[in-house]
């Protein structure tokens, strides 16, 4: 019996060698992230706020994330040269390992050059102190967020050029590993 086409495409794409079968459902999914990219950037570039800013940044701060609280620390730590360095390691050592995963990480790279063009262009003010709590102030745009697009890319990056070195049965870890770290850097700026 053959494997249905979605389920094709998943493997590929999870063993980190995207064929036809996974390049017919790539596609269509870049397209439509980058159309609610797109929709999300008009939003914030014609409202101040919109109306889940503040509820959603109130609800991730009450939130009692307990020790997770360091790992926010942590990511919020990384920022300008300290990324900048991370990105470059990161780049470096996967060129060593594996010279098409160092072009990979190379080439995710420039999304954080294109965040901060885009920071640039866009000049979206940090919430202030009246709308939610501030424990450390931060310089700078805040759309898009610099620690999000490049904790993303890094985590991606980094799961698709090591998948096809990871055991099938066992990708699933690094796939979910990779969506934790985004999801924390995500709530770690709120």
């Amino acid at each position: 019996m053959s494997a249905k086409p979605v389920d094709k495409a998943a493997g590929e794409v999870l063993a980190g060698d995207p064929r036809a079968s996974a390049r017919a459902w790539l596609w269509p999914v870049v397209v439509a992230v980058a159309i609610v990219f797109a929709l999300d950037t008009y939003l914030v570039a014609t409202r101040p706020l919109l109306p889940f800013d503040v509820p959603v940044a109130v609800f991730i701060q009450s939130f009692p994330w307990g020790p997770v609280t360091y790992v926010f620390d942590l990511i919020n730590g990384t920022a300008g040269y300290v990324q900048v360095a991370f990105g470059v390691i990161a780049i470096v050592a996967l060129f060593v390992f594996e010279r098409r995963a160092g072009y990979l990480m190379a080439i995710g790279s420039i999304s954080s050059l294109l965040d901060n063009l885009m920071k640039l262009v866009m000049a979206r003010q940090r919430p202030n102190a009246d709308l939610v709590h501030i424990l450390t102030p931060a310089p700078g745009y805040s759309y898009p967020s610099g620690h999000a697009v490049f904790f993303t890319w890094l985590s991606f990056m980094l799961a698709f050029s090591l998948a096809p070195h990871v055991r099938p049965r066992r990708r699933w870890l690094l796939w979910t590993g990779a969506a934790v770290v985004i999801l924390l850097a995500c709530c770690a700026r709120v």
